[in-house]
């Protein structure tokens, strides 16, 4: 057992047995402590109890965290007019969308998207693209965003062109770009600019201080958070309830 862990049990192990037992005379800590591991051995079921005691406390507390950054920043993840926008624009139905382009399960997400793109004429998906991956999806993101900022129209057919790719390498970037019908020169030297490094390090810090650590990551307006990816009938049903 790790002795924080043991260091938080023994007190209320010890005043449980206390108060079943009579002491004569103040313990010292280490009987204290000695008390507890052959109570705990006696008894492991308490030690299961209290972990997922803990582990709960945990859960709300991160889920306490999560509403108060979502409420803080929800200027900047649902309405912020530099990110790249997948389906409709000006759709009733939000989504904020964590990805990265060299993530097999966002590959995964992606066309779960794709799919109700074309079913939900509504759906609005602002996608944050953050590089967590190494160097090619970091400037893989830095593409992205320069596109999003320079030819917002066109940033879907990035987005997939890129997406369609089984991993991105940064030298393959212009060449990506160009079949997909852009600029890749214009584009990558724009990648490189302050203001892309900016919005890069501004969806990286959203990212962390909603608690996340892995993509893809969806995010909705009243609260649901979808970590991972999922098929297109779990995600209907959020849309449904987004509805409603």
């Amino acid at each position: 057992m790790k002795p924080k862990l043991l260091n938080t049990l023994a007190p209320i192990l010890a005043l449980g047995l206390f108060s079943a037992t009579p002491v004569q005379a103040e313990m010292t800590a280490d009987e204290v402590k000695k008390l507890v591991r052959e109570t705990l051995l006696e008894q492991p079921e308490i030690l299961r109890e209290a972990i997922i005691k803990l582990e709960e406390k945990d859960q709300l507390a991160q889920q306490a965290e999560f509403s108060k950054q979502l409420k803080q920043q929800s200027a900047q993840l649902f309405a912020n007019k530099t990110d790249g926008i997948m389906g409709n624009p000006n759709g009733k139905i939000e989504m904020v969308y964590f990805t990265d382009y060299n993530c097999p399960y966002c590959h995964r997400m992606n066309k779960t998207l794709q799919t109700l793109i074309k079913e939900e004429p509504e759906l609005k998906v602002i996608v944050k693209d953050i590089g967590i991956l190494g160097p090619d999806s970091v400037q893989a993101a830095r593409l992205a965003l320069a596109t999003a900022q320079e030819a917002p129209r066109q940033y879907e057919e990035l987005h997939q062109a890129l997406m369609s790719q089984q991993r991105v390498k940064t030298a393959a970037l212009a060449t990506i770009t160009d079949k997909a019908g852009l600029d890749g020169k214009a584009l990558l030297k724009a990648a490189e600019s302050k203001q892309v490094s900016d919005k890069l390090n501004q969806n990286l810090s959203l990212f962390r201080s909603l608690g996340l650590n892995g993509t893809p990551a969806l995010v909705f307006p009243d609260g649901t958070l979808i970590p991972g990816a999922v098929d297109v009938a779990a995600l209907k049903d959020v849309l449904q309830k987004q509805k409603s």
